[in-house]
């Protein structure tokens, strides 16, 4: 059967109105979501050594920026609305680009949306006390975030961009202030100071490796801002910019953070913290302040779920314009310009997610999945290079075949240890994935068959 065309609404499209900048707020707004807050103990734990900490988050950043690279470059080469989606079908096929569309649309993105729904209904409950008693009661909180979020998104793209401006600059602004407060705070506890030397990785090398994943868990979402490539003002020099800048306030912001806690509670105190940030910034600013986190974790992940609607809601947009999504979902809202049904069809399949799982499930659900995309996208780079497509270009990622040969290392260690740790969760995320295969065989046969009717 022929490849399938785009049988999407023609009339209404989207507008190239989006800045670099705005590109920037999306992408690090989608990064910085709650694992900030809970990755400086994890590495604390794992070294007493605060150059030794900031090596590893200056890591996390390498690997982040080399994935970045891998997908601003394929969405400079395929500046279209859809992202991997795109990419995917260009280099794969058909089958493919549905395959992995399909399951991101079902499970990889709405998982992604509740879990971060949870954590920000979970903290919205600490600044809120006797409020959100039940786990209705927090499942609903999450919902209203959800429905806020689209809403900001569906009446308009300018909207939605401004509000991520808005909120990924309070979120950055805020995390800087605890690094500034390390500065003029007294220093560690003296137990620490003055006390027997700790061992340099008290975990040993596994801890390292730990410390690692969760780590690079904080700077996850490096892809999601290549869906909105319709609407950038200059695709092909926006992306990388975008993404240089962003992965650039990420490090910084990251390694400040964990030097302010191990400066403020000290290795000890923070490795064994389960709030790290509230502490560090009750020792830095008083008990008082530390309360103030919470609010900050509810900005935090707001702005996380804005930023992931705007962009992933591009992703049922695009597969129905191209003949492989009902066609409905691929209109344009004639008054707001936004692709507005397929933002309410990404945010009921999150509501769903939201009352049906948990935390733990969903992150296994989607995190597994997720880096199998990841690798896909840097094989599909090299062989967008060998075919030279979208040349000549106006930016390509530096290093040559070193980002995507990080990646797809990467990847294939991500991979194989959340099999080693969770086989069950990534199990049931990798037969999602291939659950979507014979939907694609029977969304074929329909398509094939209402051509005939027609």
């Amino acid at each position: 059967m022929a490849e399938l065309k785009s049988i999407g609404p023609e009339a209404g499209e989207l507008k190239r109105q989006l800045s670099w900048l705005d590109a920037a707020a999306i992408f690090v707004g989608i990064i910085i979501g709650s694992g900030i807050f809970v990755a400086p103990a994890e590495v604390a734990a794992a070294t007493s050594s605060p150059w030794i900490a900031s090596l590893l988050w200056l890591a996390g950043a390498a690997v982040a920026l080399c994935g970045a690279f891998c997908y601003a470059e394929c969405g400079a080469r395929l500046p279209k609305t859809g992202g991997f989606y795109v990419f995917y079908r260009e280099v794969y096929g058909p089958g493919t680009a549905f395959v992995a569309g399909f399951s991101a649309l079902v499970v990889t993105y709405p998982a992604s949306l509740a879990a971060i729904a949870l954590i920000f209904a979970h903290y919205l409950g600490e600044i809120l006390p006797g409020v959100l008693v039940t786990d209705l009661d927090t499942a609903l909180a999450g919902a209203l975030a959800l429905v806020l979020a689209a809403l900001f998104n569906i009446v308009g793209v300018k909207v939605g961009a401004n509000v991520q401006r808005l909120l990924t600059t309070i979120k950055v602004l805020a995390l800087l202030a605890l690094c500034v407060a390390a500065v003029v705070a007294p220093a560690a506890a003296p137990a620490e100071v003055t006390g027997p030397a700790l061992p340099l990785l008290p975990s040993g090398l596994l801890g390292l490796v730990g410390a690692m994943v969760i780590l690079l868990w904080t700077y996850d979402g490096w892809s999601d801002v290549t869906l909105i490539g319709g609407e950038l003002k200059d695709p092909s020099r926006d992306f990388g910019r975008a993404v240089g800048f962003g992965v650039l306030v990420l490090a910084v912001t990251y390694v400040g953070v964990q030097l302010a806690t191990l400066s403020l509670l000290g290795p000890t105190a923070a490795g064994a913290s389960k709030q790290v940030v509230a502490d560090a910034v009750s020792a830095g600013l008083g008990i008082g302040m530390g309360r103030a986190v919470a609010l900050l974790v509810v900005i935090s992940t707001f702005g996380s779920l804005n930023g992931i609607v705007l962009a992933a809601s591009r992703l049922a947009f695009a597969m129905s314009r191209d003949g492989a999504f009902v066609s409905w979902f691929g209109a344009v809202h004639q008054r707001f310009g936004t692709p507005a049904r397929s933002t309410g069809a990404l945010i009921a399949a999150s509501l769903a997610y939201v009352f049906v799982s948990d935390f733990r499930d969903l992150m296994g659900f989607f995190s597994f999945n997720v880096w199998l995309f990841y690798g896909a996208t840097a094989v599909a780079l090299f062989i967008l290079r060998q075919k030279k497509t979208g040349e000549p270009l106006s930016w390509q990622a530096p290093f040559g075949p070193l980002p995507p040969l990080v990646v797809i290392l990467t990847a294939l260690a991500m991979t194989g240890g959340l099999l080693w740790q969770s086989p069950e969760r990534s199990l049931i995320g990798l037969a999602m994935l291939v659950a979507a295969a014979p939907v694609y065989v029977v969304w074929r046969h329909y398509r094939g068959t209402a051509r005939g009717l027609s």
